[in-house]
């Protein structure tokens, strides 16, 4: 893992390369699959997820539409829920799996709360729908998965903001 530390200057510093670098090779580092942790100097405190926020919102202002106004006005306006509905999204689309598998549990729990499914009939059928002879993960998952290219993600941005607008349209006539 590359440490990156950032200096009161806001200057980052690559200690494995033991030079200055910038959020563009930043961004470089991280398309190369190279992990990164981005601390502060002199409290040390983790700046990572920041920095990765300030890397996205450069290529925002240098692209442009890389995301949608609609949806950065929604994540401001509804805040934390919104945000971790989406962060639940992202993890959902790296690993559909074990989205699933999530998914299967909180449902069965909530069958279980309400009265509708013993304990001992969700465990087993906990264990029949999660054995992992059905989550095989194929070589043709992974190739799909990074076939993704800059358009076609763009195209499934600009769809999220037209359902965004929808959205939007229908809290307003509802109010």
């Amino acid at each position: 893992m590359t440490v990156i530390k950032r200096y009161s200057n806001r200057k980052l510093y690559d200690t494995e390369a033991r030079q200055y670098i910038t959020l563009d090779e930043i961004g470089d580092l991280i398309q190369q699959g190279k992990e990164i942790k981005v601390i502060d100097h002199s409290s040390g405190a983790d700046l990572t997820a920041i920095t990765l926020a300030q890397i996205i919102f450069e290529q925002e202002r240098r692209i442009g539409g890389l995301l949608p106004a609609a949806i950065l006005t929604r994540l401001i306006r509804t805040g934390g829920n919104t945000l971790n509905s989406l962060r639940d999204s992202i993890y959902a689309f790296l690993d559909p799996a074990q989205h699933v598998e999530n998914e299967i549990r909180y449902r069965i729990d909530v069958l279980v709360r309400e009265g509708k499914l013993s304990k001992a009939d969700s465990d087993l059928l906990t264990k029949h729908l999660l054995d992992k002879r059905f989550r095989t993960p194929t070589k043709a998952d992974d190739a799909a998965l990074q076939a993704a290219s800059q358009s076609q993600i763009a195209a499934l941005l600009r769809q999220v903001e037209e359902i965004e607008r929808k959205i939007e349209t229908l809290q307003d006539k509802k109010r």
